[in-house]
């Protein structure tokens, strides 16, 4: 290395550090408390957690805080309430992974001075709901897919870390709710109990 550069490598890196962003504020925690629930005729309601994590690379949801199928677990507990004698509801959650896929570094002097992304994450959470009445064919069916991506700074600390999966599951969770709300007005509703909503 140069000794001009080996002079002024101190100052540099004082200047990179200090450009750094400050931390993400870290989201709420995941809950749905804050919502009217949604009163069901259906008896019970089960949850079928028919994606299995492969618990290895590039998967990493079993690694998060939170992963995609504990907060859609929390949404269900959440959100939908059971006042039926009949039927029954499945909320089955046919993908919820989250995997990692490093990006390539700049060479040379850039790279050497660039903090880069240096890892990209890509969650995708699918839910399908059916209500059964006894028969092996569902009365009715409603499904919906989010997905989020996030990339991650290579001097990322661990606080900063969690904080940001905790931000893209967050975030997923919101937009599922919001499409979950809308599809159950619009295809469920004669298994809605709307007086118990008043």
């Amino acid at each position: 290395m140069p000794a001009a550069i080996r002079r002024l490598l101190p100052a540099l890196l004082l200047l990179i550090t200090a450009c750094q962003p400050s931390p993400p504020a870290p989201p709420p925690e995941i809950g749905f408390t804050r919502f009217q629930p949604i009163y069901l005729d259906v008896a019970k309601i089960d949850i079928v957690d028919e994606y299995q994590s492969p618990m290895k690379s590039p998967n990493v949801e079993h690694l998060l805080p939170v992963s995609p199928a504990e907060a859609m677990h929390v949404w269900v507990r959440d959100r939908l309430r059971a006042v039926g004698t009949g039927r029954s509801l499945q909320v089955i959650i046919k993908d919820a992974s989250v995997t990692v896929t490093a990006l390539p570094k700049p060479g040379g002097m850039q790279g050497f001075f660039t903090v880069s992304q240096d890892k990209r994450y890509d969650g995708r959470l699918d839910v399908e709901m059916r209500i059964y009445n006894g028969g092996a064919m569902s009365e009715a069916n409603i499904e919906a897919t989010v997905t989020r991506s996030i990339t991650m700074s290579e001097r990322v600390s661990l606080a900063e870390r969690e904080a940001l999966f905790r931000r893209m599951i967050y975030d997923m969770m919101e937009e599922m709710n919001a499409e979950m709300e809308k599809q159950m007005y619009t295809y469920f509703g004669n298994y809605i109990s709307y007086s118990r909503h008043w």
